[in-house]
């Protein structure tokens, strides 16, 4: 099994000795965070240009990069070598590059990066890989954990954010990591010499008048209000906002709703439904009153319709604002969940 890519961090912190080898997979924003910390660790020294070597896998060949990982630091213990898109390493160049990682130089920090959220264990890379320890899971935080984060970032930077901020904020952000940390750096800077990030902090500096909008849009199609749900869509895509994050924010309601349908068919209270999903419960009625209108195979249509819309923006066959306004109307078109 991989291991959890966040104790990397923490173990760094820790003072906790790197790893000959690391292959990395999962959340792209803490694959980010994590390399960064590995680079502060290893390259502080003035020759930390000469002791780094990226490459990206579909270019450099498996001979290069173990050469590099075979030559010494320069005036420093160890050399940092990065490889980017790691899955697309040929067969020989996963198998050249296997018989290195069984006998890992010990001055170089060797570093794989998978371009996706998994990988095939069923090759022999990832697989002996694993079973060295060195294949590394960066799972973001579910809809129920990213409370808690978000409340670690502001502690990160020195202050805290009140409850009922986060409930707006989360509506407002979504659930993409960079997109909070980027908001969070915002309300820091917005409050000032303040301590606690408020409700008003979040609806001045973030929401700028978009909340409304957000609230209304992701409420109209769990009521499938089509009318209501087309307006909204309008009123947020003229404000600015990219249509995949919109998604997001559709994608986020919808997860939502299946999980209060589950947990209240499984005879779960009305405060444990709320924690354990970890949104407040002053939105908890919304949602309870949303899952009424579909059933459970009808959410799994609404997942597969979101899948064809996020595939269809990826493809740029139709413009994004055609993507997401046919997304709005089979969402709430009665007949079909």
């Amino acid at each position: 099994m991989a291991q959890d890519g966040l104790k990397i961090t923490e173990g760094l912190k820790k003072g906790k000795e790197l790893l000959p080898v690391y292959c990395f997979y999962g959340d792209s924003y803490l694959i980010e965070e994590a390399v960064q910390d590995i680079k502060a660790k290893l390259l502080s020294s003035a020759f930390k240009e000469m002791n780094y070597n990226a490459y990206d896998a579909k270019e450099a060949d498996a001979e290069t990069i173990i050469s590099t990982a075979q030559t010494f630091p320069v005036m420093a213990q160890k050399r940092l070598v990065f490889v980017s898109r790691a899955e697309s390493l040929s067969k020989p160049q996963q198998e050249a590059l296997l018989s290195y990682i069984k006998n890992p130089a010990a001055t170089t920090c060797l570093m794989f990066r998978v371009s996706a959220d998994k990988v095939d264990k069923r090759l022999s890379f990832f697989l002996e890989l694993e079973k060295a320890g060195y294949l590394f899971h960066f799972k973001p935080p579910s809809d129920a954990q990213l409370p808690l984060w978000i409340k670690k970032e502001a502690q990160r930077l020195g202050k805290k954010i009140e409850d009922d901020a986060i409930g707006i904020f989360l509506e407002v952000v979504g659930s993409e990591l960079m997109d909070i940390k980027q908001e969070i750096e915002k309300l820091v800077i917005f409050v000032g010499g303040r301590d606690t990030i408020e409700k008003k902090d979040v609806e001045m500096a973030v929401a700028n008048g978009r909340i409304d909008t957000v609230f209304n849009l992701a409420d109209s199609i769990g009521r499938r209000d089509l009318r209501e749900g087309m307006i909204n869509l309008k009123k947020i895509l003229e404000q600015g906002e990219q249509p995949v994050k919109i998604m997001g924010m559709i994608a986020r309601q919808f997860r939502i709703i299946w999980r209060v349908k589950a947990l209240k068919k499984s005879g779960a209270a009305m405060n444990k439904i709320a924690q354990t999903i970890g949104i407040f419960p002053m939105y908890l009625d919304s949602y309870l009153k949303q899952e009424r209108n579909f059933t459970q195979e009808g959410l799994l249509k609404v997942f597969k319709m979101l899948h064809n819309a996020d595939i269809a923006l990826k493809s740029g066959r139709q413009t994004p604002d055609m993507v997401m306004e046919r997304l709005v109307l089979e969402l709430c078109f009665k007949d079909r969940l």
